[in-house]
C-alpha cells in the first residue's frame, strides 16, 4: 500500500486542475485516470471562452485553439442574435494533455488506465482501491464524471439533474457560418435544451444536442435534415453521448477526506451546460484546500467545506443565478421564444446564459406584457 497526501480521481478539466493546485501547495499527489489516455472522452461542442485559457494558465497554442468564434442564438423561427464576444474551438484533448503537462511539471504523479474500483474509510483515513493497487490519503478529490464512483462508494447518491446530450463530429462539411457557434432553441428543434454547431476548421464541426424526454439521435437528426444544404455530402466521423449535468452543484459535495467536483457535483453552468471553465476553477480551489488541509492534519468536513466558501464566492452564485434563468426560459413556448429574440441583446443573452445581473434582464422584460408574467418576474 502505498501513501500520498492527496489523491485526484478523473483527470478531466477539473481533476487536472485539482492535482496540479495540490502538488503546487506541497501535497504528495496522485492522479488516477481509468481511461488509457488523458483526453476528451464525452460529448463536448469543444468551445470556450480565452478566459478559459488565461484560468488554466496555458497558452491558445495553434494545435489547441482551433478556430476563433463568435456566436448566433437562433429562435424557432430561424432569426438570430449575433454575438460578437470572440472565443475558440479548442482539441480538447489537446487542451487536457497540455494542462497534464503543467500537472506533471508541479509533480503530481500520473497514472492512465488504472480505473479505480472503491473509496472508503479505514484507520482515519481514506482508502483507494484500483485494479493495479491499494493507495492511503488524507484526501480524496473525486472527478470521475457523473456517475462517479468515489461518490457512490461513500453512500452519496444525490445527483444534479441532467440532460441527455448526443453529438457527431462531422468531415467534408458546407458550413453556412465557417467561423460562428451556433444554438438553436425551441421545442421543434431541441425539447428542454438545445442544439449546437461548432466548426473546427477544415469543413469539420461538432454537431449536437441536448435534451430532456425525448429521444436526443431523432431531434439531431432531424436538425442535420433540415440544414441539408450544409450537410448533405457530410460523413459521421465520431458518436458518442452522454449525460450532462444541469442543475447546480448538489448538497454533498463535501465530506469527511472527501471533495467531488467537476461533473460529480455539478459544477457546471446549467444554461448551457457548459464546465471546462467552471470546471477548472472548481479543481483549483479543491487542490489548494485539500493541500492546505493535509498540512494542518485536519481533513474534516468542516475543514474542507473551504472550498465551497471559496468557489460559492464567484462560480457557485453563477451557477445558481444561470440555473434561474435556464428554469426561466425553459418554460416559454416557440412562438414566446421568437418574441423573446426581437427584444435581447447581445449581451442580455451572455448574462442569462453565464448567471450575470440575471435580474437587470428581467426588469427589462417586464415592460413586455406577454414576457412579463411567464419570465421577467421568474428573472428578478
Amino acid at each position: 500500500m502505498s501513501d500520498y497526501d492527496v489523491i485526484v480521481v478523473g483527470a478531466g478539466p477539473a481533476g487536472l486542475a485539482a492535482a496540479r493546485r495540490a502538488s503546487e501547495g506541497g501535497a504528495r499527489t496522485l492522479l488516477l485516470e481509468k481511461n488509457p489516455e488523458i483526453g476528451a472522452a464525452k460529448p463536448c461542442a469543444e468551445g470556450t471562452s480565452k478566459s478559459t485559457f488565461k484560468t488554466a494558465g496555458i497558452s491558445p497554442k495553434p494545435h489547441i485553439a482551433l478556430v476563433e468564434l463568435n456566436a448566433m442564438v437562433f429562435a424557432p423561427n430561424m432569426k438570430h442574435v449575433k454575438i460578437g464576444e470572440m472565443g475558440y474551438a479548442i482539441d480538447k484533448t489537446a487542451f487536457l494533455q497540455e494542462m497534464a503537462l503543467k500537472a506533471a511539471e508541479a509533480g503530481v504523479e500520473i497514472r492512465v488506465r488504472e480505473p479505480v474500483e472503491t473509496v472508503g474509510r479505514h484507520d482515519n483515513s481514506m482508502l483507494v482501491k484500483t485494479t493495479c493497487g491499494e493507495y492511503r490519503t488524507p484526501v480524496v478529490v473525486g472527478a470521475d464524471g457523473y456517475n462517479s464512483t468515489v461518490a457512490k462508494s461513500l453512500g452519496v447518491t444525490e445527483k444534479s439533474e441532467s440532460v441527455v446530450c448526443v453529438q457527431y463530429k462531422m468531415v467534408n462539411c458546407n458550413l453556412e457560418y465557417p467561423s460562428a457557434a451556433r444554438v438553436y432553441l425551441g421545442g421543434e428543434v431541441a425539447p428542454g435544451g438545445y442544439a449546437w454547431i461548432f466548426p473546427k476548421g477544415d469543413r469539420i464541426a461538432n454537431v449536437g444536442i441536448g435534451v430532456r424526454r425525448v429521444p436526443a439521435k431523432a431531434y439531431l437528426d432531424k436538425l442535420v435534415k433540415r440544414l441539408e444544404g450544409e450537410f448533405k455530402r457530410a460523413q459521421i466521423v465520431d458518436y458518442r453521448g452522454a449525460m450532462v449535468p444541469v442543475g447546480g452543484i448538489i448538497k454533498q459535495s463535501v465530506l469527511d477526506g472527501v471533495l467531488l467536483i467537476g461533473d460529480a457535483a455539478g459544477t457546471v453552468i446549467p444554461f448551457t451546460g457548459a464546465g471546462i471553465h467552471s470546471s477548472i476553477a472548481a479543481g483549483f480551489d479543491a487542490g489548494e484546500v485539500s493541500a492546505k488541509a493535509v498540512k494542518e492534519g485536519d481533513a474534516s468536513r468542516k475543514r474542507l467545506m473551504e472550498f465551497r466558501k471559496k468557489y460559492d464566492e464567484h462560480w457557485g452564485d453563477r451557477i445558481k443565478k444561470s440555473l434561474k434563468a435556464m428554469r426561466a426560459i425553459e418554460t416559454l413556448k416557440d412562438d414566446e421564444l421568437n418574441m423573446l429574440q426581437e427584444i435581447v441583446t447581445e449581451q442580455d443573452i451572455l448574462d442569462l446564459a453565464n448567471g450575470i445581473n440575471i435580474s437587470s434582464v428581467g426588469t427589462k422584460l417586464l415592460k413586455h406584457p406577454m414576457l412579463a408574467a411567464r419570465l421577467a418576474r421568474a428573472l428578478i
